[in-house]
């Protein structure tokens, strides 16, 4: 369409990446790819709010976004009652 090639099938990348977790259990995760773009992120999940119901959070430098809450019924029940993702992309 347009003029342009469809290359959903043919798509590679190779990356190299470290994690690395930071006190309260944030997680920042490095990568770079082959063609030089970095991409850096932190993210925690299971900060603990209430007794049952935890918060999670993701941010990171591709411009997305995630902001979470689950309540959690017993110890093998759970639900994700709110979660909001933005990516710009």
């Amino acid at each position: 369409m347009f003029g342009q090639t469809n290359t959903k099938d043919n798509r590679r990348q190779f990356s190299l990446g470290v994690a690395y977790t930071l006190p309260m259990m944030v997680i920042l995760q490095t990568e770079i790819y082959h063609d030089g773009n970095l991409r850096v992120q932190l993210m925690r999940e299971d900060i603990p709010i209430t007794k049952r119901v935890r918060a999670s959070f993701m941010i990171n430098t591709d411009k997305e976004y995630m902001a979470g809450f689950r309540y959690i019924v017993n110890k093998n029940l759970g639900f994700n009652n709110i979660m909001w993702h933005y990516s710009t992309a």
